[in-house]
């Protein structure tokens, strides 16, 4: 079947469809109001914000607490690199918003038999931590460049 063309002066919307005829006064378009959005501004930004690690610097979301991963039972360290500058990480199975750069390497690892690479947020680029491959894969984000959500929302 052939479709039809619309009337002339409107659409099947309703809105104007080229020139309307002198004298014939054109009623407003009126677009339907969407329902109001009833999600908290904070879940619309971060997803559910339940747990949620930020970014520091761009607010973007890079973790969740539950995917705290225990290394030898415990979830939080501090280490020194070997300029002697002291990192206190806490350590995910997964992250969410961060990419890995860097080819993985074991010099200098912190967690035996697990190579490591640069976390860095993939929003802005900023080194959030570490990626550790080995028998486990996880990440090691440094808590002074990561916020909770819930302290940044509210």
């Amino acid at each position: 079947m052939k479709a039809r063309s619309p009337a002339r002066g409107r659409s099947e919307t309703g809105a104007v469809n080229g020139p309307v005829p002198a004298g014939t006064e054109a009623e407003p378009v009126v677009a339907p109001v969407a329902e109001l959005e009833t999600t908290p501004r904070t879940a619309t930004l971060f997803g559910e914000s339940e747990g949620n690690w930020l970014c520091a610097w761009c607010h973007n979301r890079v973790a969740n607490d539950k995917d705290r991963f225990p290394y030898d039972g415990t979830d939080e360290f501090t280490f020194a690199n070997p300029e002697g500058v002291r990192f206190a990480i806490l350590l995910f199975s997964r992250t969410l918003g961060c990419r890995e750069v860097g080819a993985p390497t074991l010099e200098h690892t912190w967690f035996a038999g697990h190579a490591w690479s640069f976390c860095h947020c993939d929003r802005c680029g900023q080194q959030l931590g570490w990626c550790y491959v080995g028998p486990h894969q996880f990440a090691g984000l440094i808590k002074r460049r990561i916020v909770r959500a819930l302290c940044v929302n509210n």
